[in-house]
């Protein structure tokens, strides 16, 4: 079965930016529609004395390819000779289909379903193929490969204009219901100062309460619920100190602070203090928390999937310059399937970007 389209978009360029316009129809007429679902699972061995054998995760067995046939545009090209598809016309789709070296992004519009959002796909055009009547050209057969088995949405975008805190709801309603989506991330700084980006859903929040108004020593209560919560679980303390004060290294207007908790076999679990100057609520948690100094001047764009953080240049921003001295407490933002409530600190603007795969076939 040809997918139907009005037009797609493939290495920024459209169908309909070509000299000749071109419509979409299916020259076979199968009903079926490719869903490149079959999977399998890694396993171990199994004999006589073992016959259940250990499974280790899941794989899929084929990724997703779909057929696109076009002619000419009946509407205009009304006679047998005008709907040809001339030489000089088949090198002007090929040359652009197929000069891409790497897998890009296919994109449609108009496939007929308005509450379909599953309009891109990532892979790259494998063939190209006439549909010839008495050795004339009337139509291609595009073929598509991509690299999943899946569709995907366009780019879904959550801005986030900051002063000092900003809670938000992301929704991840990707298909892979127990996978992980990695978005990118937007930082534009408004001043000079402090951000951090917490992931109430997807950090472990070992304790949280609410500090006492009485006692304006903040940073004393943290220190104090921290050493109980190490003596509770049978574990030492060990702040991270600046090398400046040498003092508990305290950030975003001290009100933050990182710690580990030592146990008496020597493990080490890395964990964060925080409090709220608006409530006054504090939370100690395990992961979940990014934290960075931003210059005003500086515009800071995170890759979660690839790990990496660039300017708007595109050059590699270094880890110093953002103020993280140790990476066992850098945090890359994950959205876990569903809502997923993020807490913004800092005088910045955000822009959070992330796609979302489809199960649905062609």
């Amino acid at each position: 079965m040809a997918k139907e389209f009005k037009d797609f978009t493939f290495m920024g360029k459209k169908l309909s930016d070509l000299s000749v316009k071109y419509v979409s129809v299916d020259f076979d007429g199968d009903a079926d529609v490719n869903m490149a679902m079959e999977r399998d699972m890694e396993t171990g061995d199994a004999n006589r004395y073992k016959v259940e054998p250990n499974y280790f995760y899941d794989k899929w067995n084929d990724t997703l390819e779909f057929e696109l046939d076009i002619i000419k545009d009946p509407c205009k090209f009304t006679n047998q000779n005008a709907a040809v598809i001339t030489k000089s016309e088949r090198r002007e789709i090929t040359r652009w289909l197929t000069s891409s070296h790497f897998p890009e992004w296919l994109t449609f519009s108009g496939t007929g379903d308005s509450a379909d959002d599953t309009i891109r796909y990532f892979g790259w055009f494998n063939n190209i193929e006439s549909y010839s009547v008495n050795a004339q050209t009337f139509g291609l057969k595009l073929y598509f490969k991509c690299t999943t088995p899946f569709g995907y949405t366009d780019n879904l975008v959550t801005s986030v204009s900051c002063t000092t805190y900003k809670n938000i709801l992301i929704a991840n309603n990707s298909d892979e219901l127990n996978s992980y989506v990695y978005p990118s991330i937007d930082i534009i700084p408004k001043a000079n100062g402090e951000i951090y980006i917490c992931n109430m859903s997807d950090a472990t929040i070992n304790q949280t309460g609410t500090l006492s108004s009485s006692n304006t020593n903040y940073q004393s209560q943290l220190v104090s619920l921290v050493n109980t919560y190490a003596r509770s679980n049978a574990c030492t303390v060990e702040f991270t100190i600046s090398d400046s004060t040498k003092d508990i290294d305290w950030h975003c207007n001290n009100t933050l602070a990182n710690f580990k908790l030592v146990d008496a076999y020597g493990n080490e679990t890395y964990h964060t203090i925080f409090y709220r100057t608006d409530s006054k609520v504090y939370y100690i948690i395990e992961n979940g928390l990014m934290r960075m100094s931003m210059s005003k001047d500086l515009k800071v764009y995170l890759d979660c999937q690839k790990l990496t953080i660039n300017d708007e240049l595109g050059r590699m921003v270094t880890y110093d310059k953002l103020g993280i001295t140790d990476v066992a407490y850098m945090y890359w933002l994950q959205l876990l399937n569903g809502n997923n409530s993020l807490l913004f600190y800092g005088n910045c603007d955000f822009k959070v970007k992330h796609i979302e795969s489809r199960k649905v076939g062609e």
